[in-house]
Parts: C-alpha cells; structure tokens; sequence
C-alpha cells in the first residue's frame, strides 16, 4: 500500500510539474518565429548587427528600434509560421538571400519609420496579406518586391512599383490640437481637441471644419503651440503634422440702462476697442454719457481695449428748465445758520410744520418751524412746509391738511405744502405704527393722499406729496399725477430709476451743508415753466365781472390781467395756490378783456406761463 501511494504521489508530482512547465508559455502556439537565425518564439530578443529587435509572443508583436538584422532562418532574416506585426521605432533593415522577410499568415507594419526587406527572390514572401499604418513605410527589395501576399491599400496610401522595388506609405496624420493658451494669455489646459485625419502624401491640408467652444471664438488654425505661425494650407505634406487651434475668448459688454430703454449686450473679442456707444432713450430725461461705475462718477473710455466682462451705466439728467439743489429740515437740525446755508448753493428749502404720532395719533407741531420759517424767508430762500403723516383713513388726511392750514395763518409759500407720507420704522428698519398696522391698499393709500392734497388746495395752497418709489410704483404716483399734484420722489441713491413724474427728489439723508451741524436730508427741485392757462371765461354776474379757468396743476399761484376799454392790459391781481382757479374784479367795467398765466417761484422770482387767450365779459 505504501510504495502504491508513493507511486501515486509522484504520478501526481510529474503532472504539477507538466502543468507549471506549460504555465511559463502562452497557453495558445502563437507560431514559430526566427529573427536574424535566432528562435523567439516564447519571446525575446535577436541577436543585431545594430539596434535592438524584441519579439512579444503574446502580441506577436517584433518591435524594431532601429535594428540592422543580417542573421537569417531558411533563407529568410525573418521568418515567421503565423501572423506578425512588426513595429517600427525608428527604422528597421533586414536582409535575407532569399527573403528579407517570410510570413505563412499576415503581416501589418506599423509605427513610425520604414521598414526595408530585401533578398534575391523576394523583399518579402507573405502567404496573407500586407498592411502597413500609422506613420510606417515599408520597403521592398527583390527580383518580386512582393511574392505570394496581397497588399492591403486604402485610397490614401501611397505605392510606388518598380521592376524590382516597391514602397508603400501609410497616409500621412494630421492631428488637430488647441495652441498653449488662447489669445488672451490664459493656459488651455484639459481642454484639448484631440482629433485626428488621414492625409495622401504630397497633398495639402485640407481646412478642417470649426470647432467650436462654449466662451470663445475660433481664430483660426497655426502651425506651433506658441500660435506665432498661421499654418499654410498651401503647402504640400509628407510628413504627419500637427493644426494647432487659436482660441479668442468672448468677452461681453453690457449695458445699464438705468431706467431707460433696454440695450442688448455686444459681444467682442479678447482685445477689441468697443466700436459703438448706443444712446438710450428715457421719457422725460436727457441722456448724458456712459459711465465705467455704479456711483457714476468715472466716465467709460471707449478707447480701451476690453479683457474682461464689463458693465457700463447710463447717466441721465431730468429734463427741466432749471434744477436747483435744496434741503428739507426739521428741529432735529437744530439752530440753522440760514444765510450761510444759502450761500453754499441752496436754494430752497422744506420744512416740517408738524406730525402725526405714529403710535398715539396725535396732531402736534414742529419745535423749530417759527424760527425756521423766519430764517429761511429771511435768507432769501424758497420755502415749503411738509407734515408727517400717520392718517390711516381719508378723514384723518383731510384733518391733517385743515391742521397745516390753521398753522400756516395765511403765510405765503413759494413752495407746495407736502404730505409726507411713508411708514414708520424703528433703529433697525423695521416697519411699526398706526399706519402700518392698519395695512392699507394701494387704493386706499391713493385716496389717503388725494384727500390731503383736496383739502390743501381748497386753502389756497399748492399741494404735493412725499413718498418712496414703492409706494409710489404702487399705484399712488400714477393716481397723484393724474389729479394733477406734484410728486416728491423719496429715493436715496446717485440717480433713480423711477420713471414716474415727480417735480421733487429727496437723494440722500445723510447730507453736508453750511450752517447745519448734522447729517441732513439733499433735495433736488426740476422747475419746468407753467403751461398755458386754458378754459378761462369771464361772465357779468351781480355787477361783477367773474372769471373762471381750468386748473393748472402745481403752480405757485396765478396773475390775473385785465384790459379797459381804450387801455392795455396790466396786472390786477395774484392769486395763490394752483387750486385758486376764480375770481372777482368788483366794480370793473363789463367791457373789461382779461387774461391770466400760471406762476411759479424761483429764488424770489416769478417763473410765468404764456398767457391765456383774451376773454371777453359775457352778459
């Protein structure tokens, strides 16, 4: 039993053995192959005059690095019983007195190089076919350059055929690549095209067609990475060659209209000086200049080259006869010293006569108004008073308006009385108050207003409101414009974009002007000259003679002229607020023409409106 399990065991031992010795070759006979008189079948590498030549047996792959191959097997210096492809590394030579080179499958030539095969029957003797690729040139020698194989040709290699030599090229390559960077300096990297056409030696380049890529414009196709060499398209080609793609980057120019009718951006390459400066329109404003900042304060040079994404913005002026910088101020301003005030450039002023509590609702008044308002007229200032108001329903506005009218005694304004009117704010900005709370409409907020401004007007006063752009975007600056009061647009920026009328603009509240210790409120007023007083009438009514008009909206006021018979006209009477659309010339002679001009007040003068049409006294 012993000497059986022996046997077995080294039975068992022999196979493991057989097993290990095959594991060491290919599992598959790849064929036999001799270079240069050496068998390599298993692989390895043959003995060379110059060079190296290594065979892989698992690819049957022979790689030639520039190998000089004279040894030979059955006449042959390289003689293979299966498929073989043979590399090129550089060229190859090998030289057989039959063949160069006998194949029983097929041979492929790849590579870069050629590979010359020479004997004196044959350069090479292939039972299967012959193909040569990439960048390699195969070479053949002999009385049959080629004997037994069939060349494998595409439309593009090349094949020269003499008595006793053939050459055969593979297509030339064109490898089509990005450049080092684009135009504008920046590194392209992991952005590389990658792609590759076969071209027929001798011929030119065909243009490729243009690539595209998201961000840029294609700049054409160069000759080197650094893109200093446009590539020649002319140029016959017999040799692989690289197309280097130029890369422009888009840059885009965009337009801030602020307010204004939308400009389309323009896109520009890398580089470019901007060939155009559109000018927007605005409704009711004058376009000035493009300008480089949000503050407005540097002007875009349209000279400079652009390399980046830049945005420029519009400036506009308000289109008016005259604009004049003022203040609006309250006891919180403290003493004013008036006439320096007035010497730094204002010219008018608003001041508060009172306000509502936001929590309680009480009416009360300013501290400072009196000795305000007799050192603002005093100084020669145009003057105007506001009321901060709280007025939750229509009847506490027209109660805030009697109020101001009780306060004012009479007073002249050069200026409207104001309803200012926006929500009540703590420290932090946020909103808190009867007014508020009360959480009104956009209706009900328009009435609010408009029943302040009725009752102002119905005093003998021009009547206005303050508001913020929100509140007047919301439907209460269309409703105010359509009655006909001014708008003072509260909107603390370098220039606004609210497109609604307004004749007033509070643009900051933190101000610094002579005479005034503290931050104050800065106000601009656009004066326009008054149209022309339409509608007027005169009729004879209890022996005088009563004339009526149409309404002139936010005028200062009116002056009335009257003609006697055989006379001129002249001035008889003025008339104050833009709501004072009558009136009664006692004792006048009912031959008497009239006529009258809305007016408003710049820096103590009379802005006037062209006159009306003459009227004549109706019976």
């Amino acid at each position: 039993m012993k000497l059986i399990r022996n046997g077995i065991f080294a039975l068992l031992l022999g196979l493991l053995c057989l097993l290990l010795l095959r594991s060491a070759r290919p599992l598959e006979d790849p064929g036999r192959i001799w270079v240069g008189g050496a068998e390599l079948t298993w692989g390895g590498e043959a003995p060379t005059e110059r060079g190296t030549a290594v065979y892989d047996a698992v690819t049957r792959t022979l790689t030639l690095t520039d190998a000089v191959i004279t040894g030979e097997f059955r006449g042959a210096a390289i003689y293979a019983e299966g498929d073989l492809t043979v590399f090129l590394a550089g060229d190859g030579d090998a030289a057989g007195s039959v063949s160069g080179c006998t194949v029983l499958g097929d041979l492929t030539v790849a590579g870069q190089g050629t590979l010359t095969l020479a004997g004196s029957k044959s350069g090479a003797a292939v039972h299967g076919c012959v193909t040569v690729f990439d960048s390699a040139q195969l070479d053949l020698h002999g009385r049959r350059p080629l004997r037994w194989g069939k060349l494998h040709v595409s439309p593009l290699d090349t094949v020269f055929h003499s008595e006793e030599r053939m050459q055969v090229r593979a297509p030339n390559t064109v490898y089509l690549t990005d450049g080092n960077a684009d135009a504008a300096g920046n590194p392209l990297l992991g952005q590389t095209l990658f792609e590759s056409f076969a071209l027929k030696l001798g011929e030119a380049v065909p243009q490729p067609a243009q690539p595209e890529r998201e961000g840029y414009w294609f700049g054409g196709w160069y000759a080197d990475a650094e893109l200093a060499e446009p590539f020649d398209f002319q140029l016959q080609r017999n040799a692989p060659v690289t197309l280097y793609a130029r890369w422009i980057r888009i840059v885009t120019l965009s337009f801030d209209s602020w307010g204004g009718e939308e400009v389309e951006p323009a896109l520009y390459a890398w580089g470019d000086v901007p060939d155009r400066t559109p000018e927007p329109q605005r409704a009711g404003y004058r376009f000035q200049a493009w300008y480089a900042d949000e503050r407005l304060r540097e002007a875009y040079d349209w000279t400079q080259p652009l390399t980046g994404d830049r945005t420029v913005y519009a400036k506009w002026e308000k289109n008016a006869d005259i604009t004049l910088r003022g203040i609006d101020a309250a006891r919180y301003q403290g003493e004013v010293d008036w006439e320096a005030l007035k010497a730094d450039g204002v010219s008018f002023v608003f001041l508060r006569l009172g306000y509502r509590g936001y929590t309680s609702g009480s009416l009360n008044k300013d501290d400072n108004f009196e000795v305000n308002y007799e050192g603002a007229v005093a100084a020669g200032l145009d003057v105007g008073v506001y009321f901060y108001s709280q007025a939750v329903n229509e009847a506490e506005a027209a109660e805030e308006a009697r109020y101001v009218l009780a306060e004012l005694q009479g007073r002249a304004l050069a200026l409207p009385a104001v309803m200012d009117f926006e929500l009540a704010s703590d420290a932090s900005g946020g909103f808190l108050g009867r007014l508020y709370e009360a959480g009104l409409s956009s209706e009900q907020y328009a009435a609010v207003c408009l029943a302040f401004c009725r009752e102002v007007e119905a005093g003998g006063y021009t009547a206005a409101v303050y508001a913020g752009q929100s509140m007047l975007r919301d439907g209460v600056g269309d409703a105010l414009t359509a009655a006909g009061y001014p708008v003072w647009l509260a909107h603390w920026t370098v220039q606004t974009r609210y497109n609604g009328a307004y004749e007033y603009w509070q643009y900051s509240g933190s101000g610094k002007v002579a005479g005034i210790g503290t931050d104050v409120d800065l106000d601009m007023r656009y004066v326009t000259a008054p149209p022309q007083v339409g509608g007027l009438t005169a009729r004879r009514e209890d022996g005088r003679n009563v004339l009526r008009w149409d309404r002139a909206p936010g005028v200062a006021g009116y002056i009335v002229y009257r003609s006697a018979p055989d006379s001129g006209f002249a001035e008889i009477a003025r008339l104050s607020g833009a709501g004072s659309v009558s009136f009664a010339d006692a004792g006048a002679d009912a031959r008497c023409r009239y006529m009258v001009c809305a007016v408003v007040r710049v820096e103590g003068s009379d802005l006037r409106g062209v006159l009306s049409d003459i009227a004549e006294v109706e019976n």
